[in-house]
């Protein structure tokens, strides 16, 4: 399994599937300028600046004319009035089937998340394997991905020490912004769960677990 995250974190988010597919592209450029020759694809799961750098983008469009954006309909008005081409506005659950000479085989199925602002997960199978990726997200209730080789899955709390360190704030009077991110993000425990619940014994799989955070 290939895959090379370039940033993950409250900063910036951009992961390299099989050196070719790219999850999000909220860092600069420079961060790109490695990988740009092999990338074929960006696909982008929602509008915030940690996962969408606009100008990024547009200087590797730039720099690769023929490269595909991929992303929920809701972010394709934003794409078009930067410039953006090559756009393909997905639909929730759909089939999406790339077989050009640039890619290897490659299907993609965009999957409804939750979080503050409209937001999509991915399906991602490529090269016989299956990706599932989902970043910002309160839950995954309803979701599965059985037998997947990779879950890729943003959880940057712990359930027993984020209250903690609500309690510790509170009681010294300072505000808890703990409280917000537990509504539209993911904890550890549910990613863990999740998978548990996509796999069993005998499978082997990985487990990324994105947007570590040391504070809770």
């Amino acid at each position: 399994m290939m895959y090379k995250i370039l940033a993950t974190g409250s900063k910036a988010n951009s992961v390299i599937y099989h050196g070719k597919i790219m999850v999000d592209i909220g860092v600069p450029y420079s961060v790109v300028k490695p990988y740009v020759k092999d990338i074929s694809i960006v696909l982008l799961t929602h509008l915030h600046g940690d996962h969408l750098n606009i100008k990024t983008l547009k200087k590797l469009q730039f720099e690769r004319p023929s490269l595909r954006v991929g992303c929920g309909e809701f972010l394709l008005e934003k794409l078009k009035e930067n410039g953006i081409k090559n756009i393909d506005a997905y639909e929730i659950g759909q089939w999406y089937s790339y077989h050009a000479s640039s890619f290897i085989e490659l299907h993609i199925i965009p999957v409804k998340l939750y979080h503050d602002v409209q937001n999509i997960g991915y399906r991602i199978l490529a090269d016989k394997h299956k990706i599932f990726h989902a970043t910002d997200t309160s839950h995954l209730q309803g979701i599965t991905a059985k037998n997947y080789d990779l879950f890729a899955l943003e959880c940057n709390y712990d359930e027993t020490h984020i209250w903690q360190v609500i309690q510790e704030k509170e009681a010294r009077g300072e505000f808890a912004h703990q409280r917000e991110a537990m509504n539209a993000h993911l904890s550890l425990q549910q990613a863990q769960n999740f998978v548990l619940k996509n796999t069993t014994e005998k499978h082997k799989y990985e487990f990324i677990q994105l947007h570590q955070s040391n504070e809770f």
